[in-house]
């Protein structure tokens, strides 16, 4: 069985992303993703991507260099990377700032994740680097 692997980064979109583009990038992503059985989540808010790839290493890699290679965004940051125990987010997902949710309800893998308000209670476990790094872009990123 191969290792679990997660990559964690950030960038910048390369030009503004609407509505119909984002849902575009989410249905790519899942089907891809799931036939590679690589999970995650994206995230898009005021032209800032940060995202998180799980699942077999070489998987990971190769979807992360064909992510790298992708002229929609730039300025790309690797801020974790490495073996992984377990999978931390275990469907394919995205999440959106400020879309309205029945726009996107029938999207699979669209997360309210972004639009939901930050309470401190997420921090109150033991959340995984990659769920505080995801945390911190949510709360940060204006």
């Amino acid at each position: 069985m191969a290792r679990l692997f997660q990559v964690a980064y950030i960038s910048t979109a390369s030009d503004f992303f609407d509505k119909r583009a984002l849902r575009e990038i989410l249905r790519e992503s899942n089907g891809r993703n799931a036939e590679a059985g690589v999970t995650g989540m994206l995230l898009y808010k005021n032209g800032h991507f940060m995202q998180v790839l799980e699942g077999a290493e070489d998987a990971v890699k190769a979807t992360f260099q064909r992510i790298q290679r992708d002229p929609r965004h730039h300025g790309i940051i690797v801020l974790l990377e490495g073996p992984v125990e377990q999978r931390h987010f275990q469907t394919w997902s995205m999440a959106f700032r400020d879309l309205d949710l029945p726009d996107h309800q029938d999207v699979p893998g669209y997360s309210e994740f972004l639009n939901t308000p930050l309470t401190g209670v997420e921090f109150a476990g033991d959340p995984s680097r990659c769920e505080k790094l995801l945390l911190l872009f949510k709360k940060n990123v204006v």
